[in-house]
């Protein structure tokens, strides 16, 4: 039985779907569910496929990215909004407000996320995500705040790293940051994965407990195979897409499949 937790990213925008999302995420063998709770400062606009049709007749559908609208973080009761999802969800959770400059959709003054954060903690959730990035002071009076009862993920987003090494002194660099190192790699190809792939192998006989994976061709190796490599916890979806491996992400229940032809489980 491997030891490797799956988290499913809840994608809602409202804190009903998030709700509904976790049912299915539990249904489907979740350990945990992250709750992206910048998700509810955005409203997702749904953008009409372009359909052409060819000299032969033959229409091709290309699918158009939704547009993230901005809702007024004013908008959202944040105490209201964490106690309902309390107590809608059943499974751990691992509370994120990310920022959009790690790539998420909070879009308000660092000190108001702090203080959404701040309140999480506040709540008793299971797991923190507390970027790696947060100001030095602010971060040490979050991890404070932490009782034992909140874990922390460490997390890291940035662009492809150049090679193995750079991605094993980073985590050994932040080893001490939280309970687990997640690096996530955006714009990656099939080398940069390699070298996520290569990273997560030589740390898995360590002590650090790590999440590595990539956005992009390749990004899903160290997903899929999370318990060859000891990976702490992978990140999975309930999106069904065909496009999902050409951004690096997994469905749950494709994930469970692979590991069951592999015999990870």
């Amino acid at each position: 039985m491997t030891e490797t937790e799956i988290c499913v990213s809840l994608r809602g925008h409202s804190v009903g779907d998030m709700i509904r999302d976790a049912s299915r995420a539990t249904a489907a063998g979740a350990d945990l569910v992250e709750v992206r709770f910048d998700n509810l400062y955005v409203n997702r606009i749904e953008i009409d496929p372009i359909v052409t049709k060819g000299s032969d007749g033959e229409e091709t559908i290309e699918k158009q990215p939704p547009i993230m609208e901005n809702r007024p973080i004013e908008e959202v009761d944040v105490e209201s909004s964490i106690q309902t999802l309390k107590d809608g969800i059943q499974i751990p959770v691992i509370f994120t407000c990310r920022s959009t400059g790690e790539g998420g959709y909070f879009h308000g003054e660092e000190k108001t996320r702090i203080s959404i954060l701040n309140t999480a903690i506040e709540s008793g959730v299971s797991w923190i995500d507390l970027e790696i990035s947060i100001d030095a002071k602010s971060r040490k009076a979050l991890v404070e705040a932490c009782s034992d009862s909140t874990s922390i993920i460490a997390s890291n987003h940035s662009m492809a790293a150049n090679s193995s090494e750079e991605i094993i002194d980073f985590v050994k660099a932040n080893a001490d940051a939280g309970s687990i190192i997640k690096c996530c790699y955006r714009g990656v190809e099939h080398a940069h994965s390699l070298h996520i792939f290569e990273a997560a192998y030589s740390l898995s006989g360590g002590d650090t407990r790590v999440a590595l994976m990539g956005l992009g061709p390749g990004g899903d190796w160290t997903r899929i195979h999370a318990p060859l490599l000891k990976q702490a916890l992978v990140y999975t979806t309930l999106d069904r897409d065909y496009a999902l491996v050409k951004r690096g992400q997994v469905n749950i229940n494709d994930l469970r499949t692979a590991w069951g032809v592999l015999e990870y489980e």
